[in-house]
């Protein structure tokens, strides 16, 4: 395994929207996004503040969206927002996922930054994945559709 990663561009946004959508299936999310939606809410992404790199062996086989920014409480303190964090259906059960994030923090994240994610009720995989890469629950949203 050589596993690296690379800058999205533009002409990868059809292809990071195929995959948002499988992410979206997987965790159970209510999300309504059209692969159309999808990809251009990515284009802002990618236009904006947040920066969105593929994961690739001999492939691509995931990427990952994530924002550097201050930590609300400790303005001094670097705090890495990973919105979403994807590997393909065919590359799972291979460590690739673990390796992955591994290189990230060793190479794209702040060294002594607060990592934070999200992880849906409805994705116990994905939950037992953050936490066996050490993630801990702060708190719990709850939904009541009225």
């Amino acid at each position: 395994m050589s596993l690296h990663i690379r800058r999205a561009v533009e002409s990868d946004l059809p292809l990071l929207a195929q995959m948002n959508k499988r992410l979206i299936e997987d965790q159970g999310s209510r999300n309504p996004m059209s692969v159309e939606q999808l990809q251009n809410r990515m284009s802002q992404w990618l236009n904006g503040d947040w920066t969105i790199e593929f994961l690739e062996d001999d492939v691509i086989v995931g990427y990952v969206v994530y924002q550097i920014r201050r930590d609300e409480f400790f303005p001094d303190k670097t705090e890495v927002y990973v919105r979403q964090f994807y590997v393909e259906r065919d590359q799972r059960g291979r460590g690739l996922g673990s390796a992955g994030f591994k290189l990230l923090r060793a190479t794209r994240f702040p060294a002594g930054s607060r990592l934070t994610l999200d992880v849906l009720a409805t994705n116990p995989k994905g939950y037992n994945f953050w936490r066996r890469a050490g993630f801990q629950p702060y708190y719990t949203v709850l939904d009541l559709q009225n």
